[in-house]
């Protein structure tokens, strides 16, 4: 009996399996924690993605030089 407890302490099989499942729950805590509410991360990645966008659809203001505004003759 002793001496299958003790082969069952040393046995390191699947060790790594459950580490990578302790890494993977402590991440999608993590990202939960920043993406799951309204915080500063969430509000300024909004902000960034409505100045993207405004650019895009030229409803941005102009930062540019002069140039032909994709008329070519």
């Amino acid at each position: 009996m002793k001496a299958t407890l003790r082969s069952f302490l040393r046995d390191e099989s699947g060790v790594t399996a459950i580490e990578y499942g302790i890494l993977a729950a402590a991440m999608a805590a993590a990202i939960g924690a920043i993406f799951g509410s309204d915080g500063i991360f969430v509000q300024a990645l909004n902000e960034k993605f409505s100045e993207i966008a405004d650019q895009i659809t030229g409803s941005g203001t102009s930062t540019g030089g002069s140039g032909t505004s994709g008329t070519a003759k």
